[in-house]
């Protein structure tokens, strides 16, 4: 039995390496030109888009993106009212 349970955790862990879900994800492809600005930008994967935050590539350096402290618009209601048919 516990050579089962040995054998099934080692097959576990051998399964564990880095993955990132889009290559704009892995700072390493971040000069790269699909990770460049317009390219990425129809994908939605440029690296900021990804981590939420700005990246400076050219200092080498993350900060975390201000959100906007507007609200957003509320949406209109339709103001006319239907015939209710009498």
């Amino acid at each position: 039995m516990k050579a089962v349970m040995l054998a099934l955790s080692l097959l576990l862990v051998a399964g564990c390496e880095d993955h990132y879900r889009y290559p704009c994800q892995d700072p390493a492809n971040w000069n790269n030109k699909e990770c460049q600005k317009p390219v990425c930008e129809a994908d939605g994967i440029c690296p900021d888009q990804l981590t939420g935050k700005e990246i400076d590539l050219t200092q080498g350096k993350i900060e975390a993106v201000e959100e906007s402290e507007e609200p957003a618009a509320p949406c209109e209601q339709p103001t006319s009212e239907e015939p209710t048919g009498e």
